[in-house]
Order: structure tokens, then C-alpha cells, then sequence
């Protein structure tokens, strides 16, 4: 008596299977959340390093446009015949300004795109992480209609189930992929527009 095996039913191998394809689910599913959290968080650090660099754009474009205005105050002021001494000075003065602008343009060109392409980083993650979130969605209805199928016997949960895990996975696998060159383009025209918040306000 010893010696004689007892087979397992049918139905408990069916569901050892799926509990086995509910594991599987599961894993991928917090491997999505996972990811969507780093993207979440790549989301935040490129809109803050944008934020900053606009506002580094600004506060230099600004600093432009006062030296500017004091270029126009020497050249009234040289209107007056001042003394060769004070002229001196105040033309020494104004080509130092003139300099200073000059070094100011292409800094800040290089400023703005970095700022545009820190832009397009967060926009490219926040969409990857829009996708992912959907994704993790989709894996949880997937996990929950398995499931169904342990309680019912049901197979059409099943494979209803593995069809939506299936979308879901193909969902977060387009997202894997997304670059910033898909997200917003960075303009290379000088004197681009800027958003309104970071324009320079005119001094009057």
C-alpha cells in the first residue's frame, strides 16, 4: 500500500498554473510601478532644472538690457562735451559694457537650449510615466481576473486576463522606449521665444 501514488486532480494542477502565471503578473507588475516611479521622479528633477535655467535666461537677459540702458546714458552723457578726463572714462566705460554683452549672447544661447532640452527631458518622462501608470493598471485588472478564474473555474477569465497583461506589457515596453528627441523639440533660432513667465520685463 506503500508503494501506490495517489494522483493529484486535474483541477489542482490547473491551478498551481495559474497560480504560477499570477506570480508572474505580479512581479511584472511592480517592476512597471517601479519604473514609473523613477520616471515620476526624472519628471521633477527636469522640471525643476528648466525652471532654473529659464530663470538664470531671464536674470541675465535682464542684465543685458540694464547695461544697455547705461550705453545710452554715456552716449548722452557724451553729448554734453565733458572733459576729456570724464570722456575718457566714460568711453572706457561704455566698451567695457559692450564686452560684457557680447560674452552675454552666446551664454545665453547656450543657457536657453539647455533649459529647452531639460524641458523636453521632463515632458518625454511624464509621458513615460503616464504610460506606465496605465500599464501597472492593466496588470492589476489582469492579476484580479486570474484570480476570478480560481474562484470560478472559469477560463475565460483567464485568458481575458492574459490578454489584458499582454496590452499592459506592450504598453510599458513603448514607454521604455520613449527618448526626449519625441518630447518638445528645443528651438535653435537666436532671439527664440522664451515662455511668457521668463521673458525679460522692459525697464521703464
Amino acid at each position: 500500500m506503500g508503494d501506490i501514488e495517489i494522483p493529484a486532480p486535474e483541477g489542482r494542477k490547473d491551478e498551481k498554473q495559474i497560480g504560477i502565471i499570477i506570480a508572474v503578473i505580479a512581479v511584472l507588475m511592480a517592476i512597471v510601478g517601479s519604473l514609473g516611479n523613477n520616471a515620476a521622479d526624472d519628471m521633477i528633477v527636469g522640471e525643476v532644472k528648466s525652471s532654473n535655467g529659464y530663470a538664470w535666461y531671464q536674470a541675465k537677459r535682464q542684465r543685458e538690457y540694464l547695461n544697455d540702458l547705461e550705453l545710452r546714458r554715456i552716449e548722452i552723457d557724451l553729448l554734453d562735451s565733458p572733459s576729456p578726463t570724464r570722456k575718457a572714462a566714460l568711453e572706457a566705460f561704455a566698451a567695457q559694457l559692450r564686452a560684457k554683452n557680447l560674452e552675454y549672447r552666446p551664454e545665453n544661447e547656450e543657457i536657453r537650449a539647455t533649459a529647452e532640452r531639460d524641458a523636453a527631458a521632463a515632458k518625454v518622462s511624464g509621458d513615460r510615466n503616464d504610460a506606465f501608470g496605465h500599464a501597472e493598471i492593466l496588470l492589476q485588472a489582469s492579476v484580479v481576473l486570474c484570480s476570478l478564474t480560481l474562484l470560478t473555474s472559469h477560463r475565460g477569465f483567464l485568458y481575458t486576463g492574459l490578454v489584458i497583461a499582454l496590452a499592459g506589457i506592450l504598453l510599458a515596453g513603448r514607454a521604455w522606449f520613449l527618448q526626449p528627441t519625441q518630447g518638445v523639440q528645443p528651438s535653435t533660432t537666436a532671439g527664440a521665444s522664451v515662455p511668457a513667465a521668463t521673458q525679460p520685463t522692459p525697464v521703464r
